[in-house]
């Protein structure tokens, strides 16, 4: 899949503030603090457009179903490779 560059270039931003945030060590409570986030801000953005009680289901297998393609995506290298910063 090939993904539009203001997109990635979404997606860099929030990397870069990650790796900032994660300097000292705390990469592990980055990473869960992204997780929770985005579960947050999905939260937010699904209430805010429809929120209905009979679609919150259909919502969390999307979100949960779009999470597992990125991260295997990213793992398999399909967007580039995925690598540690080196200090």
């Amino acid at each position: 899949m090939a993904y539009p560059p203001e997109f990635l270039k979404l997606v860099d931003e929030f990397i870069h503030l990650a790796n900032r945030l994660a300097q000292g060590g705390q990469d592990g409570e980055v990473s869960a603090a992204i997780l929770f986030a985005a579960g947050r801000y999905n939260a937010f953005n699904f209430l805010s457009h429809s929120g209905a009680e009979q679609d919150r289901v259909q919502a969390l297998e999307f979100y949960v179903s779009e999470y597992r393609k990125a991260l295997a995506s990213n793992l398999e290298g399909v967007v580039g490779p995925v690598v540690k910063p080196q200090a």
